[in-house]
């Protein structure tokens, strides 16, 4: 029995290299991560039109609600300060969820500068509403990975609870032109079951910090795509999630070494902060 372990042992790697090899991946996405995060402030009208430039397939957006049932582009619920610029702040007053459009669209999210990328150019800028967003690139023709702000412990505070979210979702999308470009994705397994009973022939992206089996089975649909982190993606783990017929995004990669590696294995979307290195 030893023996025989130990046998599979070595020639498990053998296959799955084999099996990489033979798959001759040659169709993957490349999706500007907050529109270039790396060059330019993140979520912003500038920075998606930045990444188009540089020749993404995709961009990723985020998106919360604000407190008059808008979307809001932003990677978080409030503003954080962290790249962002109040006057004045409270608790209550950085929550977007409880601020009209105006309030949140005179703070600067955009000038600030952020050790972790030293590239990125500095300029005023604000948070978009999805509308604008919509109104600016109504005419683009590549994905929009529509990434849904979620989670349970904070819904109520800073999210709107699951129906009314798909529902504010169902109303700003369904009639937009930009409807046929979008892919829904979130971490929050709820807030995909409830858009894909009103929008049930979208895209779907599932987001994972690691291949999590319990939590892809609690979907309540089966065609989607796994989004997981790029560190928790080796040989193995992309065999297994292949096997299972799922296709793969990678988020977020930033280094071109990853991101060769990664293709050359059969992933089929690479999620980047840097447009301008990870280039077809």
């Amino acid at each position: 029995m030893k023996y025989h372990h130990l046998i599979s042992l070595i020639l498990l790697p053998i296959i799955i290299l084999l099996h990489i090899l033979t798959m001759g991946q040659t169709n993957y996405k490349i999706y500007g991560h907050r529109g270039c995060r790396g060059l330019y402030p993140e979520n912003t009208i500038n920075g998606f039109e930045k990444a188009i430039e540089l020749g993404v397939d995709g961009i990723e957006i985020d998106v919360v609600v604000n407190k008059d049932s808008q979307l809001i582009i932003s990677h978080e619920p409030y503003i954080d300060t962290n790249y962002c610029i109040v006057l004045k702040s409270s608790s209550e007053n950085l929550n977007i969820y409880k601020m009209n459009l105006d309030e949140i669209r005179k703070i600067d999210c955009g000038s600030k500068v952020l050790n972790r990328f030293p590239q990125q150019e500095k300029t005023v800028e604000r948070k978009p509403s999805f509308k604008e967003f919509e109104s600016h690139f109504n005419n683009y023709d590549g994905e929009i990975l529509f990434e849904i702000k979620c989670e349970p412990k904070f819904i109520g505070k800073y999210y709107p609870n699951y129906k009314s979210y798909a529902n504010f979702i169902y109303n700003e999308t369904i009639n937009s032109k930009l409807i046929n470009n979008i892919t829904f994705m979130s971490f929050d397994v709820n807030i995909l079951n409830e858009l894909h009973i009103r929008i049930p022939n979208s895209k779907y992206v599932l987001l994972l910090d690691s291949y999590d089996l319990e939590k892809i089975e609690s979907l309540n649909f089966k065609e989607v795509t796994l989004g997981i982190n790029h560190e928790f993606l080796d040989l193995e783990t992309i065999h297994l999630i292949k096997n299972k017929h799922y296709k793969i995004y990678a988020w977020t990669v930033n280094s071109k070494d990853k991101f060769e590696k990664l293709v050359a294995e059969g992933v089929e979307g690479i999620i980047t902060d840097y447009p301008n290195i990870i280039t077809k």
